[in-house]
């Protein structure tokens, strides 16, 4: 396990409160493409597997730079209607 998380960094993987900051730098530094490499660097995702959607958003962020995700959206009117709870981590540049 790496060292304890900076108060200033988001808790991704709550069972083995680790980081966003650890995990993205595991991702890069080790060239990381599967979510199971990444629980094997750090242990994220290796609990209850809530934190598989994030560590995996992570993974294609860094693998697609500036590529946004693909939209998977039913609504009709094809926007988005509001900020969801993720927004504050993951900003559009």
């Amino acid at each position: 396990m790496d060292s304890p998380p900076n108060p200033d960094e988001e808790i991704i993987c709550q069972c083995f409160q680790v980081s966003d900051a650890t995990i993205k730098a595991h991702i890069k530094n080790e060239n990381l493409k599967e979510i199971e490499q990444v629980t094997e660097a750090c242990g994220a995702g290796g609990g209850c597997q809530s934190c598989h959607m994030l560590i995996q958003l992570f993974i294609d962020q860094h693998h697609n730079p500036g590529k946004p995700p693909e939209p998977k959206n039913d609504d009709k009117e094809g926007g988005v209607k509001k900020r969801g709870f993720f927004s504050k981590l993951f900003q559009r540049y």
